[in-house]
């Protein structure tokens, strides 16, 4: 978190002395992650960035049941409803089955808009059924956005499995490296910073377009 934090205060100095006393165009982004889903890879990402300083939300249907995720994680990590999770968030990361994509962005995108969305999910036909279809045919990643249209939008994580995640203690000696893909270039460096606390190297593919093959 702490290269997330430095982004944010240059890009802050740049916007005060460019513009004098107006806010900048973008506003700041919070430290605080919304993890949609709590499974492997919900779990795997939530418990690396709770470690790295980030304030983790962990955010099912059902988030009661979510007390032995909390304790795993730590750092001050808690659990809450998805609309909350979102209301309090800065940063949202969808980690559910693809097939979920569809009802999340018909309750919750519009409170979506704006904020930095993280898609870590991949579409299977055998799971997902005929979204997988259409979702492949246009490219998963510009599927996703379209649902989730304001959003500014990171694919990413997409090719690593939740068991291939270093531990938190584990994280400065990784050695593996994490393509994306955005919306909008302003958005990369918060993504680089997410990727870097997670160990990863990131390897910017440019836009959305080019995330076909993850």
């Amino acid at each position: 978190m702490r290269r997330l934090v430095a982004i944010w205060l240059a890009v802050l100095c740049v916007a005060a002395s460019a513009h004098g006393a107006q806010a900048p165009a973008q506003p700041p982004i919070s430290s605080t992650i919304a993890m949609i889903g709590a499974g492997d890879m919900g779990q795997a990402l939530g418990n690396l960035w709770a470690a790295a300083g980030y304030r983790v939300i962990f955010a099912t249907r059902h988030p009661d049941n979510l007390g032995d995720v909390v304790a795993r994680a730590g750092h001050g990590a808690r659990a809450a409803s998805v609309a909350e999770a979102i209301d309090k968030a800065g940063i949202i990361v969808l980690a559910v089955p693809y097939a979920a994509e569809p009802d999340i962005a018909r309750v919750h995108a519009s409170a979506m808009k704006n904020k930095v969305l993280v898609d870590v999910d991949n579409a299977f036909e055998r799971r997902d059924g005929e979204i997988a279809k259409q979702a492949q045919a246009l490219g998963e990643a510009v599927y996703s956005a379209r649902l989730f249209e304001g959003t500014r939008f990171i694919r990413a994580f997409n090719l690593k499995s939740a068991h291939s995640f270093p531990t938190p203690d584990a994280v400065e000696s990784a050695d593996f490296e994490v393509p994306y893909t955005v919306n909008d270039d302003s958005v990369r460096p918060i993504a680089e910073a997410l990727i870097h606390d997670t160990g990863g190297t990131p390897v910017y593919e440019g836009g959305l377009e080019n995330a076909r093959e993850y």
